[in-house]
């Protein structure tokens, strides 16, 4: 049996999720499952989102199989004083702190628990059309919604994502996706790919207005600002739907970029993802690092 912890907000959710089905390809004689005990109690983002958006079909571990391979938590703040008191099982992956690739992940046969977020498609890429089908988004009911997305569809497009807000206070996250990065996004993408349209996703829109208009023409700008809580997805959902992207350092937006389908988009990715050394970050060989 394997399980595969689902812990974090959508994009790290829809990473594990990712796991678990490219376990479920990878040893097909064996039970996977996952576990979603963390998230009675847990604080942040919108609870466990993945059944909430897509139409999921998985097996849930119980607490006997928790208890055969690691620690059965049953509250989110158990968790967070177990993983530094208690050792780790034989039976227990957990992902480096540089989140380097574990090459024993598709590898090992056998009883496995895996704990962390799995952040490479090199993970789960050979599952591809499986994970985007499970992805498929629902249709969007929300008139403003419907009109962005009949306008990305229907042009030369480009979603670019600012993440503010909690990045702002955050040392690890902070100044990597500035001002900079987005001018130097633009400028390339003004020169390979000619937009019509850029969809502009944030936290802080009035940042946005502020420093974008300098730099783009107003006609060509659509501020998406209205999915919230819940609904926040939505913006998810349109960014795929756009024919070229400009990520920030984030797994929602990465999520965007990577569930776009057009065969000839163009993925700009800041050329560091963290403040910190990594072995190896989440973007794919083929988008582009803007220094």
């Amino acid at each position: 049996m394997k399980i595969v912890k689902i812990l974090g907000g959508l994009g790290n959710q829809m990473f594990q999720y990712a796991l678990y089905l490219a376990l479920k390809e990878r040893f097909p004689t064996e039970t996977v499952k996952i576990d979603l005990s963390c998230f009675n109690g847990y604080p942040l983002h919108n609870g466990f989102e993945l059944d909430k958006i897509f139409h999921l079909n998985y097996e849930k571990a119980s607490f006997r199989d928790l208890l055969k391979l690691a620690y059965p938590y049953s509250h989110y703040r158990l968790w967070q004083i177990g993983k530094y008191i208690l050792p780790i099982r034989r039976t227990m992956c957990v992902e480096k702190s540089d989140f380097s690739m574990d090459e024993t992940v598709l590898a090992y046969t056998g009883d496995r628990y895996f704990d962390g977020y799995w952040q490479h498609e090199e993970y789960f890429k050979y599952a591809k059309d499986k994970i985007i089908h499970a992805f498929t988004f629902p249709e969007l009911s929300d008139e403003r919604n419907r009109y962005v997305l009949s306008c990305v569809k229907s042009i030369n497009s480009v979603s670019i994502h600012v993440r503010r807000g909690d990045y702002l206070n955050n040392p690890v996250f902070d100044n990597i996706c500035n001002m900079d990065y987005y001018k130097k996004s633009i400028y390339f993408l003004q020169q390979n790919a000619n937009p019509d349209l850029y969809c502009i996703f944030s936290n802080d829109i009035g940042w946005c207005r502020l420093n974008m208009e300098s730099i783009l023409p107003k006609d060509k700008i659509i501020y998406v600002n209205w999915n919230k809580g819940k609904n926040s997805y939505m913006d998810m959902q349109l960014m795929a739907n756009c024919k070229h992207n400009v990520i920030a350092n984030s797994s929602f937006s990465w999520w965007g970029a990577w569930l776009n389908v057009n065969p000839d988009k163009i993925v700009l990715a800041p050329k560091k993802w963290m403040n910190k050394s990594l072995s190896k970050d989440p973007v794919p060989d083929s988008w582009i690092r803007i220094s």
